[in-house]
């Protein structure tokens, strides 16, 4: 039952969420990244070791394992039992927090590679997300609310 609606829900949603998608594998492959190279905050440019003065690396490979295997689960369950974009909001505000992070932290590393092209257009990214999300929250509200108010389903 379950796996039906994620294959018929990823069909119908996959188009409109790509970017959510493509975030939360990004951030759950920083994750894995950072497992696979221990040592890379030691051993990289200044940007990590920016990184690395805000939060040690075993720390930043457990939190975005976390905040991006978490999101990849939301993006697949999402709305099995009842649509769930509160969820999806969620996820997409914490995920930004990391891209800005990290923005901060190439800033901070003064070496100013193609990252900076790149991680700022992740946060934005995701903070359009959260706005979607969100916006996709209240309309569900006020139609499970009215749905519940007048006892119909239509």
């Amino acid at each position: 039952m379950i796996f039906a609606h994620i294959s018929r829900s990823l069909r119908d949603t996959f188009p409109a969420r790509a970017s959510e998608w493509a975030l939360a594998t990004m951030l759950f492959g920083w994750s894995v990244i950072l497992h696979a190279s221990p040592d890379l905050f030691q051993s990289g440019p200044p940007t990590y070791t920016a990184l690395a003065n805000i939060m040690p690396q075993s720390t930043w490979a457990a939190l975005c394992l976390v905040v991006g295997g978490g999101r990849l689960v939301v993006l697949a369950v999402n709305g099995a039992w009842r649509r769930s974009p509160h969820a999806r909001g969620l996820s997409a505000f914490i995920s930004a927090l990391f891209w800005f992070e990290i923005t901060i932290g190439i800033l901070q590393g003064g070496s100013y590679g193609v990252g900076l092209a790149v991680y700022p257009v992740l946060f934005l990214l995701d903070c359009y997300n959260v706005i979607r999300a969100f916006g996709e929250a209240g309309r569900s509200d006020a139609n499970h609310k009215r749905v519940a108010g007048n006892g119909t389903d239509a």
